[in-house]
């Protein structure tokens, strides 16, 4: 017989987890560290990702010893079962941003077992935002409620774009449907934090959200921030298995869903 699981408090190590890492991301921000490239073009990390994804993990691991952990620099930590708990963490999403002393980054962590959505926390530390939504439990900003907005028209929205570093091997809506989008009078927005578009979707300050080749760990926490303030969230193109491969995202209020949907191939 399984285990019943406890949502809020896996919510609440996660949101003390987040908490402690953004003191850590705070420290390193504007200061000097060194940065190194992974693979890929335009893909950097620091020391204070690896310190931040480290004091999260372990803080997890010390409160679940059996789940299963899959971050950004250090990838999955054990075989995943069915029955289990899976944590995804992206210890700091917008590296990029972060190194060029952009203050638009974030923390996110979220649980799932199989495909389903538990818990998802974001954290920016600079603003102090702190998004946590729980299964069944509806979506929050330090405390305060959240909902998708009502735009049904794409003239009147305000959709975050992103496009990958490299796009030949990735490609998305390419230029001319970007045109296309911009000629029905929407307002398109990169922030560098896809976790953080996800959030402020879920908050109302976006419409829409697309972006492609994202990992678990890119989304996964804003998927369940999304859903539960009402809006949807879904894998266009090839999405590959939520744990093994990297997806295209598309997100929305849900009234602006079908027509966002028309502007990708």
């Amino acid at each position: 017989m399984q285990k019943q699981i406890d949502h809020n408090y896996l919510a609440f190590i996660a949101t003390q987890a987040a908490l402690q890492a953004g003191e850590i991301l705070l420290q390193g921000f504007g200061t000097e560290y060194q940065i190194t490239s992974k693979p890929g073009r335009q893909n950097i990390v620091t020391q204070y990702d690896h310190a931040s994804e480290k004091s999260i993990v372990e803080l997890i691991l010390s409160r679940f010893p059996d789940h299963v952990i899959l971050a950004e620099e250090s990838g999955l930590s054990k075989e995943i079962r069915n029955d289990g708990i899976v944590w995804f963490i992206d210890p700091l999403d917008g590296t990029s941003n972060f190194a060029h002393q952009v203050p638009l980054f974030t923390i996110s962590i979220a649980a799932y077992l199989g495909n389903e959505g538990l818990c998802g926390i974001i954290y920016q530390p600079i603003t102090k935002e702190l998004f946590i939504a729980v299964k069944g439990q509806g979506a929050y900003l330090n405390g305060k409620k959240l909902s998708v907005t009502l735009i049904e028209k794409l003239e009147e929205s305000m959709v975050l774009v992103g496009f990958p570093s490299e796009s030949t091997r990735h490609p998305t809506m390419d230029i001319k449907n970007l045109e296309k989008l911009n000629q029905t009078g929407s307002t398109t927005r990169n922030l560098g934090s896809a976790a953080l578009g996800l959030a402020y979707l879920a908050a109302g300050k976006l419409d829409g959200f697309w972006m492609n080749n994202l990992h678990p760990w890119d989304w996964a926490a804003g998927k369940i921030l999304v859903e539960e303030a009402g809006g949807k969230v879904s894998s266009f193109f090839n999405a590959g298995e939520i744990y093994s491969a990297p997806s295209n995202i598309l997100g929305s209020n849900g009234k602006l869903h079908k027509q966002l949907l028309s502007f990708i191939k």
